[in-house]
């Protein structure tokens, strides 16, 4: 600290010497150059993909996130800038947002409820909420990383406006400005330092966060890439959102895991009926047991469909927030291209002798700040873009060719985009035996079906697993004249849809 900080004052003294290079020339290529992606860095699927890799143990991946949360909200905490006009301005406003849902996701891992551990249903439920546990851990990755790159923009800029302001205090000197003016200068040039120092304890705290998270203390193997594509409303545009709504509900881990949590549910209040009969009657606990087992089905069945609104009123949030997000990032690119244009014209005044010097500085102050604000946005828009992904439960991937990469273009090449119960009809085919079988153009995306039936003689049937169309056999003379019940499809993805059908012979 005490060595940056003298660096910091013996840069602010300046050197009055007429050789002193002029930085103005290179601003404009050294602020184009700080967004430049570098294919010997990472990028964020290229994290995500890391991570994924090297947490195998959820448990200890949590553990991580958590560590890397409390270092980085203790470096915020104890960050305290000094004003000085537009520096900050909405650089250090970005949102650090470390979602509850990835704590929930795995403190919530149904181990134990209801006392059925070797329960299928259960088992399946723990397994979609560690999918969304990691989902939820690399949606924070994804914070991180965005904030990693702002602020090393942020530090690239603020050394760029020292450098320049370090020119002009040597000019002064040199052509024996006022003490009053220069010691002025100074200051702006130390508070500068200062605010970079703080800044950077906060960036390397960050660094190290992001380690944490992928279980790894090798400062120079995951060295992060800048990404200069900028986002614009057309990857939005055309979004057919209450499809976009369910089209995410079948996607998500977390309502898949409440899926399962009722099936379970379910199961346990048959388990009870049987479980508390002694050899010698009912025992005198059997009726609480028996209902509190049905108190508790019907609590997952409350759980499930509130999981399944939170999910579709989460994606829309998220859509709204990243319509927003470009709108802010629309106007401070505008702004900065203006500031940028305007410090050319200036600078090209100034080789002509039609302007003085520190006019042309000004406007080269103004355009790092204006590009410093440019860039803050830029990268809000790309996490808001990375939220919106995590809700919608879809990785899109955007790239500079928006009219083949919008969300629209990506999802409706999905087979489960245009898809929902009236997708699926139930019909049977008349011979020696009944055959019931799964009529859907999207039969490819099923997994199993089991149908059961209202004629308590049949009760339920599981599928042939796709041979002939996930078809049940029914013996003639055992078939009744009306059949009617309701097909449980289950996709390759693990949603449920419930298909209700009544045939007539």
């Amino acid at each position: 600290m005490k060595k940056l900080i003298a660096l910091i004052l013996v840069l602010s003294m300046g050197v009055a010497s007429a050789n002193v290079v002029s930085p103005l020339p290179t601003v404009v290529q050294s602020l184009d150059g700080m967004l430049q992606p570098s294919s010997a860095r990472k990028t964020l699927t290229d994290m995500k993909a890391v991570a994924n890799e090297r947490n195998t143990d959820i448990d200890e991946a949590m553990e991580n996130y958590i560590i890397a949360k409390k270092n980085v909200n203790v470096a915020r905490a104890q960050f305290s800038p000094i004003t000085s006009g537009h520096l900050l301005g909405v650089a250090m406003g970005i949102p650090y947002l470390w979602a509850p849902l990835a704590i929930d996701a795995v403190l919530s891992i149904p181990t134990k409820i209801y006392g059925v551990s070797k329960n299928k249903s259960l088992a399946r439920s723990a397994e979609y909420n560690l999918y969304d546990a990691r989902q939820q851990i690399n949606n924070e990755l994804a914070h991180l990383y965005y904030d990693i790159l702002t602020h090393e923009v942020i530090l690239k800029t603020i050394d760029l406006e020292m450098q320049i302001l370090t020119y002009q205090e040597a000019k002064w000197i040199e052509n024996k400005y006022s003490k009053d003016r220069l010691a002025d200068q100074r200051k702006w040039i130390l508070r500068l330092g200062m605010e970079r120092v703080d800044i950077y304890k906060m960036y390397a705290a960050e660094l190290a966060a992001i380690r944490t998270m992928i279980s790894t203390t090798n400062g120079t193997a995951y060295e992060l890439s800048q990404n200069s594509t900028e986002l614009n409303k057309s990857i939005i545009d055309g979004l057919e959102l209450e499809k976009l709504q369910n089209f995410s509900l079948r996607n998500s881990n977390k309502y898949k895991s409440s899926i399962h949590l009722n099936h379970a549910a379910e199961a346990n209040v048959k388990q009870v009926k049987w479980s508390v009969i002694s050899f010698s009657g009912l025992s005198f606990a059997y009726k609480r047991k028996v209902k509190e087992a049905k108190n508790e089905a019907k609590i997952a069945e409350l759980r499930m469909e509130s999981v399944a609104q939170e999910v579709k009123t989460n994606v829309l949030l998220q859509v709204s927030k990243l319509d927003s997000n470009l709108d802010v990032f629309e106007n401070y690119n505008s702004v900065s291209n203006a500031s940028i244009g305007i410090f050319e014209d200036t600078l090209q005044s100034y080789g002509l002798g039609q302007m003085s010097e520190d006019s042309v500085i000004e406007t080269a102050l103004g355009a790092i700040r204006d590009f410093r604000s440019k860039v803050v946005s830029h990268y809000i828009a790309w996490s808001s873009l990375d939220d919106f992904s995590t809700s919608a439960n879809y990785d899109f991937a955007i790239n500079p060719k928006f009219e083949e990469k919008a969300v629209q273009g990506q999802v409706e090449l999905d087979p489960l985009y245009r898809l929902d119960e009236d997708s699926f009809t139930v019909k049977m085919k008349e011979g020696e035996n009944l055959t019931i079988y799964l009529s859907s153009p999207k039969i490819g995306t099923v997994s199993s079906v089991d149908y059961t039936f209202n004629d308590e003689t049949l009760g339920t049937k599981s599928s042939d697993i796709g041979k002939t169309n996930y078809a049940v056999y029914i013996v003639g003379k055992n078939a009744p004249a009306d059949l009617s019940g309701v097909a449980n499809v289950t996709l390759d993805n693990g949603h449920e849809f419930k298909v209700n059908f009544t045939i007539k012979k």
